[in-house]
Formats: structure tokens, sequence, C-alpha cells
């Protein structure tokens, strides 16, 4: 994707100046950015929400605190997502106590829709619910489900895993 970014931003750089003042490219320009400063290699970026039992709650309290972990962006009512989590289940069965922890983070969603399905599928690793569209704007996460991996130190490894990839990922850093 990341290449995709720059050679999408070197056209825009060609387009007319006129062009490039238009809302719709401004828009673009700025969701490239954004996922540029997100990339792989990249720190992962801090944000902090209102859960939903009224608590605040930072991402950092999970991400960059010595662990790998992998953070699955999904919503209650997304298919795609729904079907991605056995397979994050079976990773974090096999990987947790090898190190490995797990967060998922409710994006445009309802909180109770979340927990509820959260508890149908035995999502047993924590959560940040009633995320909304805080982190997905911070990260330029177009779509979901969207998962990422981050290194102990908060290191953006990988990006947009999907199926066997995220296992395939996982398993280049924990043995």
């Amino acid at each position: 994707m990341l290449s995709e970014d720059t050679e999408t931003q070197a056209m825009i750089g060609m387009l007319s100046p006129a062009l490039q003042e238009t809302e719709s490219v401004k828009t673009m320009k700025a969701e490239i950015q954004t996922r540029i400063e997100t990339g792989e290699g990249k720190m992962f970026k801090d944000f902090t929400v209102e859960d939903s039992d009224g608590k605040t709650v930072k991402f950092s309290d999970y991400v960059g605190k010595g662990k790998y972990v992998l953070v699955d962006f999904w919503a209650s009512w997304c298919g795609p997502c729904k079907a991605e989590i056995p397979n994050i289940r079976n990773i974090y069965d096999k990987y947790h106590k090898k190190g490995l922890e797990v967060l998922s983070v409710a994006v445009w969603d309802q909180p109770q829709a979340t927990k509820d399905t959260a508890k149908v599928y035995g999502v047993k690793w924590d959560q940040i619910i009633n995320a909304q569209q805080v982190p997905t704007e911070l990260y330029g996460i177009q779509g979901i489900p969207h998962i990422i991996l981050f290194g102990p130190d908060g290191t953006i490894l990988k990006r947009n895993l999907r199926g066997e990839e995220i296992e395939e990922e996982v398993a280049k850093y924990i043995k």
C-alpha cells in the first residue's frame, strides 16, 4: 500500500495547481499522508477514547509495552470482521503464552452490539469498545477488518493483515 501511496502522491504532483487545490484532491493527499505516517516501520500513534463504561482508555495502555500486539480494528456488523475472529482466536491461543497480546478495537459500531458479538464469538483478549472513527482517521483506515501487528516498542511491523497471512507474520517474530 505504501508504494501505491507514493505513486499516487507523485501522480497528484503532476496535476495542475488548480486541480491540486480541489477539496477531493486535498482529502486524498491528507489520507495518503496519514497512511505514510502510520506505515510499516513507523511508531504507533496514540489515541484516547472514552469506553462504553465512561472510562478513559489509551491505545498506549496496550501498545508499546514490551510485547508484540496484534490489533484488530473491527465492527460487529462487519461480516469479514466476524470471519477473522476464529482465526485471531487460534493465533491468540497459539502465541499468547509466547508473548503475543491481541487487542480488538471496535470502530463505527454501537457499544452493546460490540459486546454482544464479542461474547458470541468468544473474544477473550483485551478490547477497546466505542472507539468509533478516532483510530480509523488517525491510521488512515478506509475499510475493516484492518489488522496491524505492532512490535514490542510500538513500531508498526505489518498493516492490513488478513487470513493465513496473520499467523505467517506473527510467526516471523514469535517462535
